[in-house]
């Protein structure tokens, strides 16, 4: 696998939208000075053990996007909850060998027993007994992904906030429907493309692949009775999404089953225009973030405008 490759793979996923192209040299300065503002790359807050609040009593584990890891992506809203009095905990998953501080590339099947693995640890290490859990487009699909792998895990869950997730396949623009061009010839063919550019999760979230068709299985055993589809029972879960995601429609995030809540970010404020990558770091999300984490949908609210990749 050439490092190149995998060099180049964030940086084509997250630009490939035409409808993020500026269409005047002032529109590019102000949407690259916007990115330099919100992706500053201040690390996030350590693991810390010893953690205890009464006031927010569940740790609450932090699951990044693909191509990110714990120090950029939901690093922001970490701090910012530290801040709160939350006691947070997060992990880089998912990393290729060549790469080890870029996550959530390597096949979701494999690095979703280390994220589970890590999930319990910290579970063990404070001494909760029930764990809340944030994540960000391939983070927002492992935090239902993870529990539904692990029944260990599922019984210890009690919130799920999934920002973005690519639950019923990622078509990355209408890209996917290349795939199936020439029906499952083609499919084969763009599988093992993503692969040879270091990204099998990139296949695995696709119409078609791996995790897609273990959570198209899972929807489809949906009986109306919790923990019998996707979403693990007992667990409070929320789907935040934006429509002006072009990456993922919002139609492939959505799941319809007993205990979930999908909202959109423009039913809370209209005029923010926030894109798939820019759901991490804006305050409209964040503020619809706490408001589930506190169970508390008639919350405060503060509109941000949200960068739009």
């Amino acid at each position: 696998m050439r490092l190149q490759n995998l060099v180049l793979l964030p940086f084509f996923v997250y630009s490939a939208s035409a409808g993020l192209i500026p269409k005047s040299v002032l529109e590019a300065r102000n949407q690259i000075w916007d990115a330099i503002v919100e992706l500053r790359l201040t690390g996030n807050p350590p693991n810390d053990f010893a953690c205890r609040s009464k006031v927010h009593p569940n740790p609450v584990f932090l699951i990044h996007a693909l191509s990110a890891n714990p120090g950029i992506d939901l690093n922001l809203l970490q701090d910012d909850m530290k801040k709160k009095g939350y006691c947070t905990y997060t992990s880089t998953y998912g990393a290729h060998t060549l790469m080890p501080w870029i996550g959530g590339l390597t096949s979701m099947q494999s690095s979703v027993k280390d994220l589970t693995a890590d999930i319990l640890s910290v579970l063990a290490k404070t001494g909760a007994s029930k764990i809340d859990l944030v994540g960000h487009s391939e983070g927002g699909v492992m935090s239902l992904y993870a529990p539904l792998k692990s029944p260990q895990l599922a019984s210890k869950v009690e919130r799920i906030v999934a920002l973005g997730p690519a639950m019923h396949g990622a078509q990355y623009f209408g890209l996917t429907n290349l795939f199936y061009k020439d029906g499952q010839f083609s499919r084969d063919i763009a599988k093992g493309v993503l692969d040879f550019l270091g990204c099998p999760a990139c296949d695995d979230m696709a119409t078609g692949g791996a995790v897609f068709k273990e959570l198209a299985a899972a929807s489809q055993k949906y009986n109306g009775k919790p923990g019998s589809g996707i979403a693990p029972a007992g667990a409070k879960t929320t789907i935040i999404m934006s429509r002006s995601d072009t990456l993922v429609a919002p139609k492939t995030s959505i799941v319809n089953e007993t205990g979930v809540n999908n909202i959109f970010v423009q039913d809370f404020c209209p005029d923010d225009p926030v894109g798939h990558g820019g759901l991490a770091w804006d305050d409209s999300v964040w503020s619809l973030v706490y408001n589930a984490l506190e169970e508390n949908p008639k919350g405060p609210i503060k509109c941000g405008k949200g960068l739009r990749f």
